[in-house]
């Protein structure tokens, strides 16, 4: 069963929910297995449940035995759900299951989104038997920035801002489908994005869009290639602005989370190969 979680069961709780964390078999998305999220951040993330209208933890019993927790948040205005944790010992099929039924039940019209390591395969089976459609595969990467050395890239890279968004806007809108972050919503927090294009003429061939996850540690969020035509230079440029603007930031550690051919140019640039990423969608 499912039952709301107090702050005084997570402080009982709190150690095992995170030992589940760290282990990409029992475990979903974000992970704490990436050699960058810690103790005290997955501990203070779940804290700060207890102080937002849009977010709840759940804990999953099963025989009167705490199996493991579930810390899902809502975005009404999307019509969007998703999970912050899912962190289950044993029997992640039985909780799945549950938990469709609750989401099923409490946010109907919303797209669940939920995303796993492909090591969780009781997770991976059951989404993929409960029509659930994969929407994104992906390699998780890990730049590490304190011992990157800068490249050179052309100048012909710019910084993107609300001035001249529209080049980037052109190119963004033709990938951004399906993803939340599309160019209406890059926009509306520009303040918080580093965005660059690598430019053409009048052009852009190409851009990377990232931000900072916490202190000294930023994500690329996305390249965009003209046409949606892979061009191995192009990524290793992007890649190479996005690495050293962020290192030039001070940043420890930079997140990608990107297909099989990006990360062969992102190996090429000192990144590390994490994890095989899967990201699940179903309208409720």
């Amino acid at each position: 069963m499912l039952r709301v979680c107090s702050e005084k069961e997570l402080k009982k709780y709190a150690d095992f929910a995170y030992n589940l964390a760290t282990d990409p078999t029992k475990s979903g998305y974000p992970s704490y297995s990436d050699g960058i999220k810690t103790k005290e951040m997955f501990v203070k993330r779940l804290e700060e449940a207890f102080s937002q209208d849009t977010e709840e933890i759940l804990l999953f019993e099963l025989g009167g035995v705490v199996e493991g927790l579930i810390h899902y948040y809502f975005l009404p205005s999307d019509k969007y759900l998703s999970t912050v944790s899912f962190n289950i010992g044993s029997h992640t099929d039985q909780a799945l299951k549950e938990f469709l039924k609750f989401a099923e039940s409490q946010f109907k019209g919303y797209e669940l989104f939920l995303g796993y390591s492909v090591k969780n395969k009781q997770a991976i089976e059951f989404l993929s038997a409960h029509g659930f459609e994969l929407i994104e595969e992906d390699n998780n990467c890990t730049g590490l920035l304190k011992q990157y050395q800068p490249v050179y890239v052309d100048s012909n890279i710019v910084r993107v801002t609300k001035d001249n968004y529209n080049a980037f806007r052109k190119i963004h809108s033709i990938a951004e489908d399906d993803m939340y972050w599309n160019s209406d919503r890059i926009y509306a927090d520009i303040e918080n994005w580093f965005i660059f294009v690598k430019m053409q003429g009048s052009d852009a061939v190409g851009s990377i869009y990232y931000n900072i996850v916490d202190d000294g540690w930023f994500e690329i969020f996305g390249i965009d290639l003209k046409d949606n035509i892979f061009d191995g230079q192009v990524v290793y440029e992007l890649l190479g602005i996005a690495m050293n603007t962020a290192k030039e930031a001070g940043g420890t550690y930079m997140t990608f989370f990107c297909g099989d051919e990006e990360q062969k140019v992102a190996c090429e640039l000192g990144f590390i190969w994490v994890d095989k990423y899967l990201c699940y969608k179903k309208l409720l």
